[in-house]
């Protein structure tokens, strides 16, 4: 059964990675059956009285309120903002227009903590925005703004970025990256509204995903994408490298350090921009400034075999910068599927032991791999790779 539906997840996911299908036909919502009836099926969306769950109807801002607290459980004591079930909310009023015998009272006074800055009035009534159901989104799943990890990533991929209402931008950035919002053609449209169908297929999208019934992968990312060789000859020479790492102030080990890269680069195969490009990113330039440190000659922010903790000692140190690109280089030939040249750290074959070693052959790829953000390989060309290519 969980196979079915992760297949049938596929279908809609698909289908939504074009003009957003929704606005294809306005009576033809087939692409989102799935999600419709799942929203129907968990009480999360509930028709009129004759069963019509109207999925070309825009959303109130009450009708969010039920669907979020629904989908959600957020009445449930073990979810981790510890609410109230709405029937148990001590009979106070938050909002000032919205009085304790309204359908939606004990809804509205449930989200008032996940809504971005709430004003006194609830506005039931209202049609809400993309912008704001997608960060209300954000943090009825349990995230809040500390948990962004692409700050620019919206400037970068949609031509109406500057749209995005600044009280929003953060978690909004969030539900992109997490590929819980999408966008299409290059566009956000942060104030539009969303159709009912849309907002099934969200939630059915974020709230499986959760539960580890659906996984979305970098593929799943609403933005342009691209696909960068890991595997070739340098397209950026040495010279120009430095030159760029110069240019930003980077330190002078960094710097350094490009010989090494480029060195390796001819050995294995693997483009030396990139993984140059990669250690930028991991390591603010040669700067670091996180747990690990500039003795440690750790380029790609590597973890010892059986880590889990983010502490400094849970990462691998090198006795020299070229064993550091060197341990660069293998650990990136597990993704590829490359022999490793000389030995091996021990995080080099926990990789080698994953269903999916041996198959990452693009740099975008390495979202939700590398690390547990799906954008972290698209950051790697857009935020770097492509700067390098200007010098």
């Amino acid at each position: 059964m969980r196979k079915f539906i992760a297949a049938l997840a596929a279908v809609s996911l698909l289908c939504a990675q074009t003009a957003a299908c929704a606005y294809a036909n306005d009576n033809d919502y087939s692409w989102a059956e799935t999600e419709i009836e799942y929203c129907r099926t968990n009480g999360i969306m509930t028709g009129d009285e004759n069963g019509d769950l109207n999925p070309g109807g825009t959303l109130t801002r009450a009708q969010m309120a039920k669907m979020l607290v629904e989908g959600f459980e957020l009445d449930k004591e073990d979810t981790a903002s510890s609410q109230p079930a709405p029937s148990e909310i001590p009979m106070q009023n938050s909002f000032s227009d919205v009085s304790q015998d309204m359908w939606y009272y004990s809804y509205a006074e449930t989200l008032r903590e996940y809504m971005t800055q709430p004003g006194d009035r609830f506005n039931g009534d209202e049609i809400v925005t993309r912008e704001e159901f997608a960060s209300t989104l954000v943090r009825a799943s349990g995230l809040t703004e500390g948990n962004i990890r692409n700050s620019g990533m919206l400037e970068v991929n949609f031509k109406d970025a500057d749209e995005v209402s600044s009280k929003y931008r953060t978690l909004m950035t969030i539900a992109v990256e997490r590929a819980y919002f999408r966008g299409s053609d290059g566009y956000l449209r942060p104030q539009d509204d969303l159709t009912r169908a849309e907002v099934c297929a969200l939630l059915y999208r974020v709230i499986e995903s959760n539960k580890g019934n659906i996984t979305l992968t970098w593929e799943d990312l609403g933005i342009e994408q691209t696909y960068t060789p890991l595997l070739g000859e340098a397209q950026i020479s040495l010279e120009s490298a430095k030159a760029w790492a110069e240019a930003k102030g980077a330190a002078e080990l960094f710097i350094n350090a490009a010989d090494y890269y480029w060195q390796y680069g001819e050995l294995t195969g693997i483009r030396p921009e990139i993984l140059y490009a990669q250690a930028a990113k991991e390591t603010g330039y040669g700067k670091y400034g996180g747990a690990v440190t500039p003795d440690m000659n750790n380029f790609a922010g590597i973890k010892k075999y059986g880590a889990t903790g983010d502490e400094k000692d849970d990462h691998e140190s090198f006795a020299t910068q070229e064993d550091g690109v060197r341990a660069h280089f293998n650990h990136m030939s597990a993704y590829i599927g490359l022999e490793p040249m000389g030995e091996v750290h021990g995080r080099y074959n926990s990789v080698k032991s994953l269903s999916w070693a041996g198959t990452i052959k693009n740099v975008e790829a390495l979202g939700g791999r590398w690390c547990p953000d799906l954008y972290y390989g698209y950051s790697i060309v857009r935020n770097y790779l492509n700067n390098m290519s200007n010098y």
